[in-house]
């Protein structure tokens, strides 16, 4: 597999089963895998009158194998406060537009 991430390769680094003489049995010195993590999380906002509005961030990192559960948790959540952030901010402001339309009707 020529510099290909294998699974198994990566269970047997991860692993703590030790041999009859206490060593690991990873493979002694195993230069370590890297790997690239991409996440991204998309959101649709529904506006009303038949308009949305779609947010999406992506972002991704290069780690070793052994902390690619890791990132890729941290990918998700950074990109998920990302997309809710303007979706908090796009709210926010249509419900400022709601208000004045509001208080122009009224007046």
């Amino acid at each position: 597999m020529g510099g290909e991430f294998a699974f198994d390769d990566y269970l047997l680094e991860r692993s703590t089963l030790l041999g009859p003489d206490g060593s690991p049995l990873g493979k002694p010195n195993a230069p370590k895998k890297q790997v690239e993590i991409v996440r991204s999380v998309s959101f649709k906002l529904n506006l009303g009158n038949y308009q949305s509005m779609d947010f999406f961030c992506s972002q991704k990192a290069q780690c070793e194998a052994i902390d690619a559960g890791q990132v890729s948790a941290d990918l998700y959540e950074w990109c998920y406060e990302q997309v809710m952030e303007s979706v908090r901010d796009v709210k926010a402001k249509q419900a400022k537009k709601e208000a004045q339309r509001a208080d122009r009707s009224a007046a």
